[in-house]
């Protein structure tokens, strides 16, 4: 689809927590051969640093690099230079020795969007500040669409950087949990903390979060059972048995003890 002059004059935005998606002005401009798509990804993991051809040339092919694989990168990196070309036929990739650079600068990324928004609802729960942070903390988790560079073939690097954003993602989520539990959202929070414990059934947090949110909202007998599953499953899984923050938790519980909830790091419910 052709730019009019007005899109044209629109920043690029680089959509990478999902599928990859590159628009200009609303138009999809997104790359759609795979080697040519994995290119771009390769460029904007490292954004704004050099990136060694040698270095591209063994992610998009890995073990197996064809004879003519120099020339063809250069051959990728001339289509994508044309489909990313901005007014007057700029654009953001450079050549420089040893390799290439993408520059992203003038553009928009949900990446920094992301981080931007965790970072300041980090700030606001340091400062007890929970309204703000659970909207803060919503709002950056409300950007993913999927998994990170989800289609896009793995290799070293992208493997990498998709693990680095996963986890920061589950900090974010586990920060938004807390942030609502302060609030005395529990009601509200178990459906959500039940699915969350399904599918990262190793990363005690959830477990815990869903143990106070069931117990606040006067089911205890459920908040145990929750602490009988991490344990069976922490034993089963990784032959080690939950950590202090389940134990103590389970003991409060026990107790009906809000206190000893406090020292095994539960804030107390603002409501």
């Amino acid at each position: 689809m052709a730019l009019s002059s007005v899109q044209a004059d629109q920043p690029l935005r680089y959509d990478l927590l999902g599928r990859l998606r590159v628009t200009r002005g609303g138009v999809d401009l997104t790359p759609e051969p795979p080697k040519l798509a994995k290119l771009l990804a390769l460029l904007l993991i490292r954004a704004g640093e050099p990136v060694a051809g040698e270095k591209l040339v063994a992610e998009l092919w890995e073990q197996d690099p064809p004879r003519c694989a120099f020339a063809s990168l250069r051959v990728y990196v001339s289509q994508l230079r044309k489909l990313l070309s901005g007014p007057r036929g700029m654009s953001p990739i450079v050549t420089t020795p040893p390799g290439y650079i993408l520059d992203t600068s003038g553009a928009v990324t949900d990446l920094h969007e992301f981080e931007m928004l965790y970072t300041r609802g980090r700030e606001r729960y340091v400062a007890a500040d929970f309204s703000h942070a659970s909207e803060l903390l919503r709002r950056a988790l409300s950007l993913w669409r999927g998994p990170v560079l989800e289609g896009i073939p793995g290799s070293l690097v992208i493997d990498s950087f998709t693990a680095v954003q996963d986890e920061k993602r589950l900090n974010c989520t586990e920060l938004s949990m807390d942030s609502a539990l302060a609030l005395g959202c529990h009601h509200e929070m178990i459906e959500e903390l039940r699915g969350l414990v399904v599918l990262h059934p190793l990363r005690e947090p959830f477990y815990h979060q869903l143990m106070v949110a069931l117990y606040r909202a006067g089911r205890q007998g459920d908040a145990l059972a929750v602490y009988r599953s991490a344990r069976r499953v922490l034993r089963e899984e990784l032959g080690v048995e939950p950590g202090p923050s389940l134990r103590l938790s389970q003991e409060a519980i026990l107790r009906a003890d809000p206190v000893r909830l406090e020292a095994a790091g539960v804030i107390p419910a603002l409501h």
